[in-house]
């Protein structure tokens, strides 16, 4: 799917996004099924026209819980800050294609509290999910991982 930055902001800015949100616990959100639905979700969003976000919390052992989300976006910019996407990012004419990005909230996972990073461009997104599914597990058990051992120097 591909979008103008206009686009773009008119389905974010007029709540026409499809969310799907749920909660659960550190191990079982890294399991395969769990990715699989949240990542079919988003896409099956995608294929109707609309962009999708799944956001899931995570309940850990020690601390709040931690926000993850898949958001779809022109750029590596979460679909909350979706106001920058200004004239000095993106020219406002051009169809950008929409990928899929993996983004964490937590004090705990860096310095600014947000992690984002690209999971699938709209080739990934056209194929086989097994990929997306292995390249998101890892990245959630690397970044949760950062988490919990930023709690337990606290």
């Amino acid at each position: 799917m591909k979008l103008t930055v206009a686009d773009y902001l008119d389905q974010v800015v007029g709540n026409k996004v499809l969310i799907t949100e749920n909660e659960t616990t550190a191990s079982k959100v890294q399991q395969k099924t769990t990715l699989k639905k949240a990542i079919e979700t988003v896409i099956d969003a995608l294929d109707t026209g609309h962009l999708g976000k799944y956001q899931i919390t995570i309940r850990v052992k020690k601390g709040d819980p931690v926000i993850f989300h898949l958001d779809t976006n022109l750029i590596n910019i979460p679909m909350a800050e979706a106001e920058r996407l200004d004239g000095k990012l993106l020219d406002k004419e051009i169809s950008y294609p929409v990928n899929l990005y993996m983004v964490m909230e937590s004090e705990d996972v860096n310095k600014s509290g947000l992690r984002i990073d690209e999971l699938a461009n709209e080739t990934d997104l056209a194929g086989n999910i097994d990929p997306l599914i292995k390249r998101l597990q890892e990245w959630l058990a690397e970044h949760l991982a950062d988490v919990m051992e930023a709690r337990a120097d606290a």
